[in-house]
């Protein structure tokens, strides 16, 4: 699920094994992946995230979900 306001927002995604990870999104010109908060018994974690990609429609969110997708499934393998 993600939440915008405009160039920002928030999502949610939910892992295989249903703990959830929250992002912390922005599209800009800077590229990064940080984390905010270690992985815990309810969350995978959650996560700063920006890709100069746009979040206007679903199709946008879905491209820019799929952008991120290896830092994700990295951090969740990890978790």
């Amino acid at each position: 699920m993600f939440v915008s306001y405009d160039d920002c927002g928030d999502a949610w995604v939910v892992a295989p094994d249903g703990r959830i990870a929250g992002l912390v999104w922005e599209s800009g010109d800077a590229t990064y992946f940080r984390t905010i908060r270690e992985p815990d018994e309810e969350r995978w974690g959650t996560y700063a995230v920006s890709q100069p990609l746009p979040m206007t429609t679903d199709a946008e969110a879905a491209g820019y979900l799929r952008a991120i997708l290896p830092q994700l499934r990295s951090q969740w393998a990890h978790s």
